[in-house]
C-alpha cells in the first residue's frame, strides 16, 4: 500500500486554482507548512487531514491516495458479479460482506455489492425491503468514491438514477423530486410516470406516459433510418437485407401506433419507403424497388395536399395534457415530394460512391416519376 498524500494535496490545490498562500490562509497556517506537506517533509495531523478532505470535497482514501492491490479488488468485484449473475446469491452475499470489510473505500467493491443487493430486491418481487435499503446505502456510499471509477458506463448520474428508482417503488411521492432533478432530456420520464401512477396522480401519469411514447416513436424512427444506412454502408448483401427489414419494421410501427395515415406520418412513411427502394436497388430487386417508390410517391402527394407537422392526438394511446402539442421538423424541406427528391440528389450520408452507384436504378426510376408529376402539375396550373 502506497500513500500519495503530498502529491494529492498539491494536485487538488491546483485543481481549485489556489496558491500555497491561499491554502495556508484557508487553514490559518503558514505557507511553509503547506510547502512541507507538498514536498513530503511533514504530514498534517489526522484532524487537519479530515478538514483537507472536506475542503477538497473528496474522501480520506482519495486524499491519502491508497494504492490498494488492484488485482485483489478486481478479482473480488468480478467474483461477486459472476456469483450474482449465476444466481448463487448466498455465496455472493458471503463474498460481498467480506469484501466490504476488507476494502471499505473501494468504489469497485462497493458498487458490485450494491448491484448484488439491487438484484436481491428485484427477485423478491420488490418485497425484500432490507435488500433495497442496503442497495441504496451502498449506492449512496459509492458516490463518495466516484473519483476511483474507470467504467465509462457508470457515473454519478447513473447511480443517482438507480437510487431514485429503488426509492420510487416504496415511496413514489418521495422519489418524484429525485427523479425530476435528474430528468435530463426526459430520460427519467418513464420512471416519473410510474411514480405518479403509484401515488394516485393518474392524469399526470398518463400525460407523462404519452410523452414517453412520443419520444420512443421518434427515437425508433431515427434509430431505424440511421442503423439501416450504417448496414448498407457495409456493402454486404445480408446487411442490406437487414436494412430493408428495418424499414419495414418502422413502417409497421407507424401503422400500429397511428389511427390513420394523416399528417406528418404520411411524410415519415414516404421517406422510409423511398429509403427501402434505394436499398432494394442495391440488391437488384427492381420490381420491389419500383413498388416501394410508387407507394412513397403516392403518400408524399397525399401529404402535400394538406401538410402538417403536428402529431398531437394523431398517435394511438394519446393521453397528454392539452398544453402538450409537439411538432416535428426535418432537414429535407416542407414539401414531401421535393423532400423525396432531395434524398436522391443528396445521397444519405455517409454512403460511399460505390454504394451510391448501386442506387442509380432507384434514382432513375424516381426521376421518371418526379418529372412526370412535375409536368402534370404544371399543366394543371396552366
Amino acid at each position: 500500500m502506497k500513500l500519495e498524500l503530498s502529491e494529492n494535496i498539491k494536485k487538488y490545490r491546483k485543481e481549485m486554482n489556489l496558491t500555497q498562500e491561499q491554502l495556508a490562509d484557508a487553514f490559518n497556517i503558514t505557507v511553509g507548512a503547506v510547502s512541507k506537506w507538498e514536498s513530503g517533509n511533514t504530514v498534517p495531523d489526522i484532524m487537519t487531514m479530515m478538514e483537507l478532505a472536506d475542503f477538497f470535497n473528496i474522501s480520506m482514501d482519495v486524499l491519502l491516495g491508497y494504492n490498494l492491490s488492484s488485482k485483489s479488488i478486481d478479482d473480488l468485484s468480478e467474483k461477486i458479479k459472476k456469483l450474482t449473475n449465476s444466481q448463487k446469491y448466498d455465496e455472493a452475499k458471503n463474498e460481498a460482506d467480506k469484501a466490504l470489510v476488507r476494502y471499505p473505500g473501494s468504489f469497485k467493491i462497493i458498487y458490485a455489492c450494491a448491484q448484488l443487493y439491487t438484484v436481491l430486491y428485484a427477485i423478491s418481487h420488490e418485497m425484500n425491503n432490507a435488500a433495497r435499503e442496503k442497495a441504496i446505502e451502498l449506492l449512496e456510499k459509492s458516490i463518495s468514491f466516484i473519483s476511483q471509477n474507470t467504467d465509462p458506463d457508470i457515473s454519478e448520474f447513473s447511480i443517482r438514477f438507480t437510487i431514485a428508482r429503488l426509492k420510487s417503488s416504496s415511496n413514489p411521492k418521495g422519489a418524484l423530486d429525485d427523479l425530476k432533478k435528474i430528468n435530463y432530456m426526459g430520460i427519467a420520464d418513464l420512471d416519473i410516470a410510474r411514480a405518479l401512477m403509484h401515488s394516485g396522480s393518474l392524469a399526470e401519469s398518463l400525460d407523462r406516459f404519452t410523452r414517453v411514447l412520443f419520444t420512443f416513436f421518434l427515437h425508433s424512427y431515427e434509430f431505424s433510418t440511421s442503423m439501416a444506412i450504417a448496414l448498407v454502408c457495409t456493402d454486404q448483401k445480408k446487411n442490406i437485407r437487414e436494412a430493408i427489414e428495418l424499414m419495414d419494421w418502422c413502417i409497421g410501427l407507424i401503422d400500429m401506433t397511428t389511427d390513420n395515415n394523416s399528417g406528418y406520418f404520411l411524410k415519415m412513411k414516404s421517406i422510409l419507403l423511398t429509403l427501402k427502394g434505394m436499398f432494394l436497388s442495391c440488391i437488384k430487386d427492381y420490381e420491389a424497388m419500383k413498388k416501394s417508390i410508387d407507394q412513397a410517391y403516392a403518400l408524399a402527394k397525399k401529404y402535400d395536399e394538406s401538410p402538417s407537422n403536428a402529431l398531437a392526438a394523431k398517435i394511438k394511446f394519446w393521453h397528454a395534457a392539452d398544453d402538450y402539442k409537439p411538432f416535428v421538423h426535418d432537414t429535407l424541406g416542407t414539401n414531401a415530394v421535393d423532400s423525396l427528391n432531395a434524398l436522391f440528389t443528396q445521397s444519405p450520408e455517409p454512403v460511399q460512391e460505390k454504394i451510391a452507384k448501386k442506387m442509380d436504378a432507384a434514382e432513375k426510376y424516381w426521376k421518371s416519376i418526379y418529372s412526370r408529376g412535375t409536368l402534370e402539375k404544371s399543366m394543371s396550373e396552366a
